[in-house]
């Protein structure tokens, strides 16, 4: 074993204080327990029948580590990130030799579930591997400083610093290589509201057929163009109607409607009150 650091927001001489650094809490939404870096060239195999009480988060740099998943064995290489769920057996081993390198992040907290969740990190366990992560060892290391500042703050710190580093990880692996994604016809969207967007347009943008275009549009929004389209210069409508003095018919011609009868039948559809009615918070 070459090297090991380990950072703990407990005091890592004490015995009960490395048991606390395995442990389940909602006292935080997300919650650091301990966090390291491992380096060796020694061989070694890890199996945790009973898993960690805690999420169990690794990032190699160097190396290869064969990893037992539900689906069966993966190789685990520079850039991949592992990811463990609580009480669940983990495995992984090191057949030695070429440098081995990780850094790992031990974390609960109220939110941790859901928040990998919506980040994209399941099902779990999870090895993927990325070719555009590389300010994952900064940001642990951003850990490992906190640690050592005793701000404080420092549990909100840590969280604040866990968070930003799964979401890094999180938009640097392709969950969906041959998915279609629609930013350019979206922003367009968002910055031509006020525009006769019309939908072969926004589909030409994408390089897609018009139903092909609506089928995914529908799959990734839940709405199809048209209705997203109105939803958003409601939206945009209900804040000028709350912020500014501009007149109805003025709003009606911000957000694209020139015929304003037509823009407060569509208001009221939407909304359920009057562009007036709204405004005057009935």
């Amino acid at each position: 074993m070459k090297s090991c650091y380990y950072h703990s927001f407990y005091d890592p001489l004490s015995l009960q204080d490395m048991n606390a650094c395995n442990l389940a809490s909602d006292e935080f939404p997300l919650m650091v327990n301990c966090a390291g870096m491992i380096s060796s060239d020694l061989p070694f195999t890890t199996d945790n029948e009973n898993g960690r009480a805690d999420f169990y988060l690794m990032f190699l740099t160097e190396g290869e580590l064969t990893v037992t998943l539900d689906d069966g064995e993966s190789v685990a290489t520079a850039g991949s990130i592992l990811l463990f769920p609580p009480n669940r057996r983990y495995r992984y081993r090191y057949a030695g030799g070429e440098n081995l390198c990780y850094y790992w992040v031990h974390f609960t907290g109220s939110y941790a579930e859901r928040f990998l969740s919506e980040c994209g990190f399941s099902p779990l366990p999870l090895c993927k591997r990325s070719e555009r992560e590389s300010s994952a060892p900064s940001k642990f290391r951003r850990l490992f400083d906190l640690y050592e500042e005793q701000s404080p703050l420092q549990s909100h710190l840590l969280s604040c610093a866990l968070e930003q580093l799964l979401l890094s990880i999180a938009l640097s692996i392709e969950k969906h290589p041959k998915a279609v994604h629609l930013e350019k016809s979206l922003r367009y969207i968002h910055s031509a509201y006020h525009t006769d967007i019309r939908i072969p347009e926004l589909a030409k943008m994408e390089n897609l057929s018009h139903s092909r275009y609506i089928a995914l549009f529908r799959e990734q929004t839940g709405l199809s163009p048209t209705a997203y389209l109105i939803g958003l210069r409601m939206r945009i409508a209900c804040e000028l109607l709350q912020t500014t003095d501009l007149s109805i018919g003025q709003i009606a011609l911000t957000v694209g409607y020139a015929d304003t009868h037509f823009f407060s039948k569509l208001f009221k559809k939407y909304v359920g009150v009057s562009p007036k009615q709204y405004r005057q918070g009935k």
